[in-house]
């Protein structure tokens, strides 16, 4: 994802040195609210299987 985090692939491009900017088109995924109800919704249908 394109994060901070150190082994992002954003920050390893930054690390690298290699170019004079590194720019994303979005911050990353888990931070799109439409992502996230997708991420809830399917822990919650797993969740509802395994109590049947």
């Amino acid at each position: 994802m394109a994060g901070d985090d150190e082994d992002s692939w954003l920050s390893q491009f930054k690390a690298a040195d290699c170019f004079d900017s590194v720019d994303t088109q979005i911050a990353g995924l888990g931070e799109i609210g439409d992502i996230q109800q997708l991420y809830i919704d399917h822990a919650q249908a797993a969740i509802d299987s395994l109590n049947g």
